[in-house]
């Protein structure tokens, strides 16, 4: 049996894990990656594995970093059944239409200016109508049934107490005469959480997968929260100003309009206005109350009572545009309930807009913030922030409360841990990579039992009791020096063989190198130029014959430039390059303005001191230097290899003269600049290839030539 960890690893966002048992191949989990802008460019990319091929998904809860990926799995091929509760199959059927009509929205923003340019247009990650079709293969489940699915996998889904819905999933395979009992935590929540029922215990795993998204921290208690509510709630009122809280809109919506409800009954705040500014958290409300038998005791007493925390003269849903905007000319006295609960997109930025520079008002966070967001930069003490283009400062009180989380906390994990009388082995996800191995450290500490931190797309094997990382069984002899910094990584198509981020990107701010780091490319960027070339060539736009052989070796960019005058060279490469071949993530920098994701480049002056290479003076100068990824440099060397970006002969042609030796279909792209040194090598044959990007100098040629032979490349 082996487990692939495709999304949340070392990262909140995009859980998905490819489950192979015999010829069984299920995924649990199909989420959308947020976050940062390089990771968020993984929802864009083809899948790392077939679609066709998968023959189930077990769907845990509806959140999008979950469930948002569903569409475009169904869109580009699987067929089989969407294992979920009858809650989260209702509150997809609004969420997957959401992020439908959200992706179709964003690229016609973004066509209208690409086309005004001439530029390519891009096209949805999928509609709102490929988010009606997945929902036509969705199977609803109950808690606590267990059911077989294939013939060697059995299922049963347990209250995660995390939303409405939500399923800790314990999966038995049968492999020849062993049984292997899988558990997923999904996403776990505390304790005594409003409206939703307290997280089943589990007693027994040979493997756990279990998520830290608050794995290094703690909240506030339920009483804790409240009081804070009530301080937040009536300091904005005495100032005069509008109480603004991000929220997402399942599940954490519901639960402040439930504390709210129990502030104002118990005359701890005064009744006010609460507009939920949402048409998805007023389409999930209502599917909330469709599903009102299971709610908790205490929320059910309370619409018993008539005091539903839902229905009330002072609660107001919005439904237009029009109405959303009314509440911007209300300067004070209103709460306004929005989504997104990261502040990233949705109404809640149009409200932030109108009301961040206004003192009176307050901004309450009561979620996790992810690395990147306009959340996040809130809660660190941005004091200016860009929202839709404009500038706008920060004068309002900002607030935060974690006890709102629908995530369990370091406590309440490890109070669900300790309830398992076996566990085999622990892989902890779900968690900023300071989260995941803080409570990897944790429960080896307290519960004794071996513990894991996958990283992305890394793969492992079980055999009885023992598990191997088929990264480590590999490449274990890899050797890497202890100055190298940068990423490895080695793929066959969109399959990730095995992927290294070591040392720093930013020795001064201690940032690690992490496998969306961009790097300086240094002069591979001819290589770059040389695919312009071809592009324009096959287009009829240039003179083939005027740019002499592909085996000669001109400086490809002047080249560039004296055949296309009037564009610099670096445009050129990114409207026939970069922009065609889909490299969202690449792009070129002055080395004064790189972009906080780009790693600083590091080199050794003659007396031999490591010093950062900001202002390099190459040949051409203060020049822009292009940048890329480990991502974007794979599904480069994919789009070649398949043959519709350029014809193959034309590839062939241009790769020849990397070619390493006449008897191995490999090639080899360097690059370098003081600072850095890259290699992209492959084998256009199954599209396999090896990518070596570091920002320094020292140990990269050893480095790759290990992962030459260690991968087989080529022969």
């Amino acid at each position: 049996m082996r487990i692939q960890f495709l999304g949340a690893a070392e990262t909140t966002s995009g859980a998905c894990y490819l489950i192979q048992s015999g010829e069984s191949r299920v995924l649990l989990d199909c989420g959308m990656f947020h976050g940062p802008e390089e990771l968020k460019q993984r929802n864009y990319g083809d899948f790392p594995f077939n679609p066709a091929e998968i023959d189930a998904v077990i769907l845990t809860h509806a959140h999008i970093d979950h469930s948002g990926l569903l569409p475009k799995l169904v869109k580009h091929g699987f067929t089989g059944p969407i294992y979920a509760t009858s809650v989260t199959s209702d509150l997809c059927s609004i969420m997957l239409a959401d992020s439908g009509y959200i992706q179709e929205s964003e690229v016609e923003r973004k066509n209208r200016k690409r086309s005004r340019r001439g530029q390519e247009l891009l096209t949805p990650i999928y509609t709102v109508d490929d988010a009606y079709e997945a929902m036509k293969q969705f199977k609803r489940m109950v808690y606590d049934e267990e059911v077989e699915i294939l013939p060697s996998l059995r299922v049963r889904f347990r209250d995660a107490g995390h939303i409405l819905g939500a399923a800790i999933v314990e999966l038995w395979a049968d492999e020849g005469d062993k049984t292997t009992k899988i558990v997923f935590s999904g996403d776990l929540g505390n304790l005594d959480q409003p409206i939703v029922q307290d997280p089943t215990f589990i007693t027994e795993a040979d493997i756990l997968v279990i998520e830290s998204t608050y794995g290094t921290r703690t909240h506030e208690n339920r009483e804790g929260r409240l009081e804070r509510l009530a301080d937040v709630v009536n300091a904005t009122v005495e100032r005069g100003g509008n109480l603004l809280i991000p929220a997402f809109a399942l599940g954490r919506t519901q639960d402040l309009l439930y504390s709210l409800r129990v502030l104002q009954d118990e005359g701890k705040i005064p009744v006010q206005n609460i507009y939920i500014d949402s048409p998805l958290a007023t389409k999930a409300t209502e599917v909330f109350q469709k599903h009102a038998r299971v709610f908790d005791y205490e929320t059910r007493s309370m619409i018993a009572e008539g005091r539903s925390p839902f229905e009330a003269p002072h609660v107001h849903y919005t439904e237009t545009v029009q109405e959303s905007m009314r509440l911007n000319s209300v300067s004070g006295g209103l709460v306004i309930i929005s989504a997104s609960g990261m502040a990233d997109a949705g109404r809640i930025k149009h409200h932030l807009k109108h009301n961040l520079w206004r003192p009176q008002a307050t901004v309450l966070l009561v979620g996790y913030q992810a690395e990147g967001t306009l959340g996040r930069r809130l809660q660190d003490g941005a004091r200016e922030v860009r929202i839709h283009g404009d500038s706008v400062k920060v004068a309002a009180k900002i607030e935060t409360i974690t006890g709102f989380s629908a995530h369990a906390d370091q406590g309440a994990l490890l109070n669900w841990l300790r309830r398992f009388r076996h566990i085999g082995k622990v892989f902890v996800t779900h968690g900023e990579k300071a989260s995941c191995h803080g409570f990897a450290e944790v429960i080896r500490d307290e519960l004794k039992v071996p513990v894991v931190v996958p990283k992305l797309d890394e793969s492992f094997d079980f055999e009885g009791a023992k598990v191997t990382s088929t990264w480590d069984s590999h490449y274990q002899s890899l050797t890497v020096p202890e100055q190298f910094a940068g990423v490895v990584q080695v793929a066959k198509g969109a399959e990730i063989k095995f992927r290294g981020a070591y040392g720093l990107a930013q020795r001064r701010y201690k940032i690690d190198n992490r496998f969306y780091t961009l790097f300086n490319l240094g002069s591979a960027r001819h290589f770059f130029a040389q695919l312009a070339l071809a592009r324009l060539a096959e287009q009829g736009k240039i003179e083939a014959e005027s740019m002499g052989p592909w085996s000669s070796e001109p400086v490809w960019e002047d080249v560039l430039r004296k055949l296309v005058p009037g564009r610099s060279p670096w445009e050129v490469v990114a409207s026939e390059v970069l922009q065609p071949a889909g490299l969202g993530q690449s792009a070129f920098y002055y080395l004064d303005q790189l972009p906080a994701a780009a790693a600083a480049g590091y080199t050794t002056t003659q007396g031999g001191q490591l010093v950062e290479n900001v202002y390099a003076v190459l040949r051409e100068g203060f020049e822009p230097q292009l940048f890329s990824t480990a991502h974007d440099l794979r599904k480069l060397w994919n789009t070649l290899a398949e043959g519709e970006f350029l014809e193959p002969e034309t590839v062939k042609s241009i790769l020849n003269p990397y070619r390493a030796e006449q008897d191995l279909d490999l090639y080899t792209v360097e690059g370098q600049t003081p600072g850095a040194h890259v290699f992209l090598a492959g084998a256009l044959q199954e599209a396999c290839s090896i990518i070596v990007l570091s920002n320094g100098e020292a140990g990269v040629r050893a480095v790759f030539q290990q992962l030459i032979t260690l991968s087989g490349a080529g022969r």
